[in-house]
């Protein structure tokens, strides 16, 4: 193929693509939507991408080679990433497994869409069996994470109007972590016209709040403000780009300082209120800082947002009112600057405020919300709205407002803090809370390697046979589904979607082409497999009340797995057609590369299972945990995890059950679960989940679009 000389410009591809209707679909390239009677499917940016170029060249078809110049341009990992956005197109649309309805293959070249389509007007509604149907709520998980942004930008539109519009459900879309340490990190903001995110962290190695920067191009870190013993919190960026305020908390005094954001000499500019954790922010036109301050002349301590002046240095109280407990903090200038939003309320220990409103130039003080909640900080979205973080069951959950009619909507099962709105790039700028489980790869020469790290937590993780991909369990979308991703990449990818169901035990087929696994529903634990290529999900019907941790039989013909049969939990096996329970009281089946399958007792002890005569004999009575933790058997070796020495850290631990001896190859916090190990046959790696300790993360959501006008009705 040939080099491209420039990265390709997909959002520019997705700008100025019109909406198309295609049969009973309508594809919106803005928002990277295919809405059909079905319900709708997103598409990612390459994917859609993809499909756009498809739709441009119509009958006569696109390359392989072509498609690649046109979406990756150089940057792939190898031509298979058009064979994956394809499989995605095909189960967009539902195409079942052979079918061409939609795009057809073209042997030795590349791919042609074939179904009919047209290019909407502009302002066209939405009619027929295109337009969407109103979601189940039980699947909001991933559907309300959707249209969150969506939402939000519709929010933006110019002008005061009046007229009541019908949202589309919050979602949130396009998500990538920015870092990733150990330890906490807040207060994110945006350096204008560059491609640096300057936040507040403290280290788990440390007990004081540092300042560090981090490239949003590549996830390069500096530190900006470190001062061993000195709290450096709070940034703003001015919009110049070029100065960064903060304050910086040593011993007793607190001082708002400024300073050049290329790790300038700090210049102090105001006294803040003593030890108090305030947060700074700059004026639209970048000569006023506010801030929180109480003053020594005030024999009631009441702490204000007070202003000052960046070039003289005059300053002047801002808020007036009074509070329970005299605190305002947390200031945000909106876009025009005339505005000032703010936290009233207690700061410390738990955050109870509500929102109010300064008009700046009169002092005039509105109350936004009523209630006291944990508020996790705010941003503005334009003049009249603001997106803030509150307390919800214990998380913190995004909302917005409209500061105009008091009307105010959840952003559900997003958990944030700290938002900071980017308008120019259409992106959002968030803390998350890390999950505590991550998928780790133990290599053959001893490096841990992390695997498709998210903010959702990531377990029971197995490595497909030719270990490229990595099937696993994870709850970053709400609820744990069933995910794949690249073992030496950066492609993650849902495979299942099941309202809200529980997804358990993924096991690959020998020729890596499907994978089995259980949905626990209320009908009980059954067995499903499903498709990469198409995507589909089936269920295999087995006759029993409950089948868990299935596995693929070595050769392929068949499953085995525990099963229910109404008695007692045992072990049995079947295909398509048939399926049968062999015996009772054992249970956790581990077929291997070479035949044998291995189950164990009620008391944990290994044995091996022959099929034909459906007798066990007994190989080991060493499984810690009775059996419960996570383990495997590979060339009469069994891999095991267990709580190590004294209830220390955890242990993975090899035993060879022909001379016995056993070696500790890795410690340190895993879950001790059931299946929570995979060894590549080929290389000898171990996948396993690892424990990470909390910490909060910056994430950026991307890609963020203005919903079409049309697509919504007024009410």
């Amino acid at each position: 193929m040939s080099e491209s000389s420039t990265r390709p410009d997909g959002r520019a591809a997705r700008r100025h693509a019109k909406a198309t209707q295609i049969g009973e679909r309508v594809l919106l390239p803005d928002i990277g939507v295919l809405r059909g009677p079905d319900g709708e499917a997103r598409l990612n940016d390459k994917t859609l991408h993809v499909l756009l170029v498809l739709l441009e060249a119509g009958d006569s078809g696109v390359s392989r080679d072509a498609i690649l110049d046109r979406v990756w341009g150089s940057s792939y990992p190898s031509d298979g990433v058009v064979s994956r956005a394809i499989a995605d197109l095909r189960a967009a649309f539902g195409e079942k497994a052979g079918e061409q309805k939609f795009i057809r293959t073209l042997p030795k070249f590349g791919y042609q869409f074939v179904a009919d389509h047209r290019a909407m007007m502009p302002g066209e509604t939405i009619t027929g069996a295109a337009r969407r149907k109103p979601a189940p709520w039980r699947r909001t998980a991933y559907s309300l994470l959707v249209a969150a942004i969506v939402g939000v930008l519709w929010l933006m539109r110019d002008g005061a109007e009046t007229t009541e519009f019908v949202l589309p459900p919050p979602v949130l879309t396009g998500a990538r972590p920015l870092t990733s340490a150990p330890g906490l990190e807040h207060q994110p903001r945006h350096v204008p016209g560059g491609d640096w995110v300057v936040y507040a962290a403290m280290r788990q190695d440390r007990n004081d709040w540092d300042l560090f920067r981090v490239s949003t191009a590549d996830g390069t870190s500096q530190p900006v403000a470190v001062t061993p013993g000195v709290h450096e919190h709070g940034p703003a960026i001015s919009p110049s780009g070029e100065e960064l305020a903060y304050v910086r908390l040593d011993g007793d005094d607190c001082s708002i300082v400024v300073q050049s954001v290329v790790l300038g000499v700090p210049e102090t500019l105001a006294s803040c209120s003593s030890r108090f954790p305030t947060l700074v922010d700059w004026s639209p036109a970048g000569d006023q800082l506010a801030y929180t301050v109480s003053q020594p002349d005030d024999a009631d301590q009441l702490r204000r947002i007070h202003m000052v002046d960046r070039h003289s240095g005059d300053g002047r109280q801002v808020t007036q009112g009074v509070s329970s407990t005299g605190t305002d903090f947390y200031p945000r200038f909106s876009p025009s600057g005339r505005q000032l939003a703010f936290l009233r309320g207690e700061p410390q220990p738990d955050h109870r405020t509500t929102i109010w409103l300064v008009d700046i130039e009169s002092g005039e003080e509105s109350q936004l919300t009523t209630t006291p909640t944990q508020t996790g900080g705010m941003t503005w979205l334009d003049e009249h709205r603001l997106l803030y973080s509150v307390s919800d069951g214990g998380a913190m959950h995004g909302r917005w407002l409209d500061i105009r009619n008091g009307a105010s909507s959840p952003i559900e099962f997003a958990q944030f803090m700290h938002p900071e709105f980017l308008p120019e790039s259409n992106s959002l700028l968030v803390v998350q809370p890390r999950s505590d489980s991550d998928l780790a790869l133990l290599e053959a020469d001893g490096d841990v390697r992390m695997i498709a790290v998210s903010t959702g937590a990531d377990h029971h993780g197995t490595l497909s046979p030719d270990e490229s991909w990595v099937a696993f369990i994870s709850a970053r979308s709400g609820f744990d589904e069933l995910w794949i991703a690249e073992a030496h990449g950066d492609l993650v990818r849902r495979l299942t979607r099941f309202d809200g169901a529980a997804v358990r035990y993924p096991d690959w087929h020998p020729d890596g082409q499907k994978i089995l696994f259980t949905v626990q529903a209320d009908d009980g634990e059954q067995l499903y497999e499903v498709d990469l290529v198409s995507g589909t999900p089936r269920r295999i019907k087995t006759g029993f009340a409950d089948v868990t941790t299935p596995r693929w039989l070595a050769d392929g013909s068949g499953w085995i797995a525990g099963c229910h049969d109404g008695r007692a939990w045992g072990i049995c096996t079947g295909s398509d057609t048939t399926s049968e329970q062999l015996i009772s009281d054992y249970y956790r089946p581990r077929p291997t590369a070479d035949g044998r399958i291995y189950v164990i007792d009620k008391n944990g002890a290994l044995f091996e299972l022959n099929l034909h005569s459906r007798s066990v004999a007994k190989v080991w009575d060493g499984l810690p945990g009775n059996g419960r933790y996570g383990w495997a058997v590979a060339a009469n070796v069994v891999y095991l995890l267990d709580s190590g020495e004294q209830g220390g850290a955890s242990r993975m631990v090899r035993y060879d059950l022909g001379s016995g001896r056993s070696e500790v190859l890795f410690e340190g916090a895993m879950p001790l679960a059931d299946m929570n190990l995979s060894i590549g046959g080929q290389s000898g790696d171990i996948l396993f989940t690892q424990l990470r300790v909390s910490s909060d993360d910056i994430v950026m959501y991307e890609n963020v679009v203005a919903v079409p006008r049309g697509a919504w009705q007024p009410q």
